[in-house]
């Protein structure tokens, strides 16, 4: 390595990573790509190309890890694209979340489906990446430099897991078993090869999304028994993998299992309401502290009680970034002046930072949805590029803000699909939201969403909270004042049945849920109604 070389040392080298659509893996490319390594990311699922990654740096291939004509198949096509494979990261498993069995309940089927991927798979894939090394090393007449294999292994693999017998012992197989066996192989192969694996505990991923919401169950598998009283990241998992990948930071270690896991001492065993029983049949007292700890003596001294549930409020972020469109569109008026456009120019060159900077500071730059108009986007490429590089979903909000009723439907289709290519060419990836400038949605409207693959819009508000899916509406017919009463009064059909509904989401929103109303003052004009 030249003496430039970073602290690990990995640049220039080729990284073949499996699972990598999932969280975890996902993490990884961008770990090993930012640490200048070629990768070739694999799954069996489509993958994502991250933004600035060109086919020299980032080769994707996809496969089925648990058949061994694939896996060999794309071995091959990572080493005809980028050359000799040096480093491994055996990634790619599943688990069922959606289930909890006990041994003697478990389905043959599933028992079978998770080893299949999970033990067969990780066999074969280590099996053809080691027989790469050696055609490589035939060719070349010398050994591969860092040849180095990293296992993902589990937490549960070290504690087990009730429930999921058939994930735990798979990962104990391999974490333990299969890593300390290797190792004593392949340096017969080459003598510098190292195997590790990874432990993770839990990991903030999709994977898990909604399975800690509840605050006993949070305490109960991820901060009771754990000193750091939080999950991981996928970045915590990541950088563990390049770390036990390098041969100069970790070129003495193999055969190990690295926990990352935040120092986890145990599982509990009995929670709540299954260890309750000790705590109904004791006398109560009307000494609180005397009274918990007996319970506690009943349960057993290595019991934890968990606190009390705390309140929890789950809150949507989102941005309207319309700096200077909000004037153009519904906003346009003859009244409009020099003064209402500046805070237009305001938004886009001071506002974004600002709100950026606010969203990292508490950690959820990530989490906010920016829907953007692409007057805005072509108007302020920085704050475009800021809000893309923070990290969060990008969705559509017209061009220059125009209302739905202000165009015909060709105007309608044709400033959509404008507005989808400049979020594509923004992120890599089509948009999936769309919120209605001002709200002004319609019939036309929902079928141009639902044809160009929206998954959801956030524009009508047939309830307050809860999403509900988009209803194909007739349009609803307003009085005609000049005909006799009786042709007009007759009630409006209410869509009741999935059959009117469409497949688009809707995500209840509405003005008076925005900060705008009450805080924006527009100077050209009196003040809305209600804050006269």
């Amino acid at each position: 390595m030249s003496g430039t070389a970073s602290f690990l040392a990995l640049e220039g080298l080729h990284v073949f990573i499996t699972g990598a659509a999932g969280g975890i893996g996902s993490q990884a490319v961008r770990e090993f790509l930012s640490q200048g390594c070629k990768v070739t990311a694999h799954d069996r699922k489509p993958i994502d190309r991250p933004p600035s990654t060109t086919d020299d740096t980032l080769h994707i291939v996809q496969g089925d890890i648990s058949n061994e004509v694939s896996i060999k198949t794309c071995m091959k096509s990572a080493r005809d694209h980028h050359g000799p494979i040096n480093v491994l990261v055996a990634n790619a498993g599943i688990t069922d979340e959606s289930h909890e069995y006990p041994i003697w309940e478990i389905p043959l089927e599933l028992w079978q489906e998770v080893y299949n991927v999970n033990i067969r798979g990780t066999f074969l894939t280590i099996k053809h990446f080691l027989q790469s090394a050696a055609i490589c090393q035939k060719e070349i007449g010398k050994e591969l430099e860092n040849l180095a294999i990293v296992v993902t292994g589990s937490e549960t693999g070290k504690f087990g897991q009730a429930g999921h017998t058939e994930y735990a012992s798979g990962k104990a197989g391999l974490q333990y078993g299969l890593v300390r066996g290797v190792k004593n192989e392949i340096v017969r192969l080459n003598s510098k090869a190292r195997i590790n694996a990874v432990a993770p505990g839990w990991v903030d991923t999709p994977l898990i999304e909604g399975r800690l919401d509840d605050a006993k169950e949070m305490w109960a598998e991820a901060q009771a028994t754990v000193p750091l009283r939080k999950i991981a990241k996928p970045e915590d998992i990541a950088c563990a993998m390049a770390f036990l990948a390098s041969h100069r930071a970790a070129g003495h270690i193999s055969g190990e299992c690295i926990s990352v896991d935040g120092g986890m001492e145990g599982r509990l065993i009995w929670k709540e309401p299954e260890g309750s029983d000790a705590v109904k049949h004791h006398e109560p007292t009307s000494n609180a502290a005397t009274s918990l700890s007996a319970a506690q003596m009943k349960q057993g001294p290595s019991a934890v009680i968990p606190p009390p549930p705390k309140r929890r409020v789950q809150v949507a972020l989102s941005v309207d970034f319309d700096a200077i469109s909000g004037l153009l569109g519904t906003g346009k008026d003859d009244a409009n002046n020099k003064a209402d456009y500046s805070q237009g120019f305001f938004a886009g060159n001071i506002g974004v930072t600002r709100l950026v900077k606010l969203f990292k500071k508490h950690d959820v730059a990530d989490k906010v949805t920016w829907f953007l108009p692409g007057h805005s986007m072509e108007t302020f490429p920085e704050a475009t590029k800021a809000i893309k590089d923070s990290g969060c979903e990008i969705a559509l909000h017209g061009y220059s803000h125009e209302g739905a009723y202000q165009m015909t439907e060709q105007q309608e289709k044709d400033v959509l699909e404008k507005c989808i290519d400049l979020a594509t060419k923004l992120t890599g990836k089509k948009p999936v939201g769309y919120r209605a400038p001002l709200y002004q949605i319609r019939e036309s409207t929902i079928k141009l969403l639902v044809e160009h693959g929206f998954s959801y819009d956030t524009s009508l508000c047939a309830h307050d909270s809860q999403p509900y899916l988009a209803p194909i509406d007739t349009q609803i017919q307003p009085p005609d004042f000049s005909k006799p009463a009786a042709t007009w009064m007759h009630p409006t059909p209410i869509p009741t049945s999935t059959a009117t509904a469409t497949s688009l989401v809707e995500i209840p929103c509405n003005w008076y849920m925005e900060d705008m109303t009450p805080l924006s003052l527009l100077a050209a004009r009196p003040k809305l109604p209600w804050l006269r």
